[in-house]
């Protein structure tokens, strides 16, 4: 079985007094043992919410309302188990929460007890999923503290999280999500609020770790950068949808989707000129009440069509070549402006300049 998670046509409505809220549309990707896969894109596309989808987290008003989310078995040979069709708060799914699939989540202030110790939270996961008394499961805690560098482990296991650097505080979500030592870790954003000498701690961290463990990572951010740095499959998401998906050394050397030239085109470049304006993807993300016909990108889109990105149904994401796949009307349709299907370098030269 090639690989640990599965996600196939996965839909996750918010039914709200406003109406129904579509937060995913159809989203496939598959996450591989002991590789990383990026999901990156805008705030508001719909990342999170697949991850927290995923894990059986979504909010009260949140159901998903179809596709399917498979778990590669333990033992080989044995048979993948469906995660979509597990009760969120069932006594099965809260085995597999921590002890096969463990998160971290966005921010780690909010995220840990006030209340409480760090210790006191780390050693309450561990009871949960391993066998060990409670000086046993300290021990642990202090173990997976030093296993992420966090100085005086032994000290800091009873600090509470306001004591802490936001540093720190991440550092320790991270030793709470390792406790159990999961297949497979969820990084939701991990490095936001962290200054840029922290962040590159943090990733650093994650990688060293993976490395160690032979665990698999679902990275979720916004920042290309990370991605080129940890990334070895990537998920470009847009209004609940995938756009675009390949391998990192693909993506960033021959991006196709407008959407990404557009996010490529924004990162700042070294050999700008000073005072050069740095590109911005023009509008907004649409309402999801109000979803554009179409291509859901149409109206931000520099290569839009019209009469084909602006009517119908939304692009259906095909292969362009090996390990690439584009949800476009460049590619889907066959058509561009001189009605034939455009090349990568054709698609390349029309990006935002």
């Amino acid at each position: 079985m090639d690989f640990l998670l599965d996600v196939t046509d996965l839909h996750v409505h918010f039914h709200l007094r406003e109406g129904v809220l579509r937060a995913v549309n159809g989203v496939s990707l598959q996450v591989r043992p002991n590789q990383t896969l990026g999901v990156v894109g805008e705030s508001g596309c719909g990342k999170s919410i697949t991850a927290k989808a995923i894990m059986g987290l979504l909010p009260p008003k949140a159901t998903i309302t179809g596709g399917q989310v498979l778990l590669a078995p333990r033992e080989p040979g044995g048979t993948p188990l469906e995660l979509s069709s597990l009760k969120p708060n069932g006594k099965e799914m809260r085995g597999i929460l921590g002890a096969d699939i463990a998160m971290i989540f966005q921010e780690p202030m909010t995220s840990f007890s006030p209340v409480h110790t760090i210790g006191n939270q780390i050693v309450e996961s561990i009871r949960l999923h391993r066998t060990a008394t409670r000086k046993e499961a300290r021990d642990i805690a202090i173990e997976t503290l030093r296993l992420v560098q966090v100085p005086m482990a032994e000290r800091r296991v009873d600090a509470y999280p306001h004591e802490l650097s936001g540093g720190l505080r991440q550092r320790c979500m991270i030793a709470m999500a390792l406790c159990c030592k999961p297949r497979m870790l969820v990084a939701d954003e991990p490095t936001t609020a962290l200054d840029v000498t922290i962040q590159a701690q943090i990733l650093t961290l994650i990688r060293r770790l993976q490395s160690e463990l032979q665990m698999a990572v679902m990275m979720i951010t916004h920042d290309l950068g990370v991605i080129a740095q940890v990334a070895d499959h990537v998920v470009v998401m847009y209004l609940g949808r995938v756009v675009e998906k390949a391998d990192t050394p693909t993506l960033f050397a021959k991006p196709l989707h407008p959407y990404t030239l557009g996010l490529m085109a924004s990162i700042p470049r070294l050999d700008q000129n000073e005072g050069t304006r740095l590109h911005s993807i023009r509008g907004s993300v649409p309402d999801p009440f109000f979803t554009p016909e179409g291509c859901p990108f149409h109206p931000r889109c520099d290569k839009f069509i019209a009469g084909t990105c602006d009517c119908g149904e939304p692009p259906e994401l095909v292969d362009v070549a090996p390990n690439h796949a584009v949800a476009c009307h460049l590619f889907s349709a066959g058509t561009t402006d001189s009605g034939s299907k455009p090349t990568t370098e054709e698609c390349t030269e029309h990006a935002p300049a």
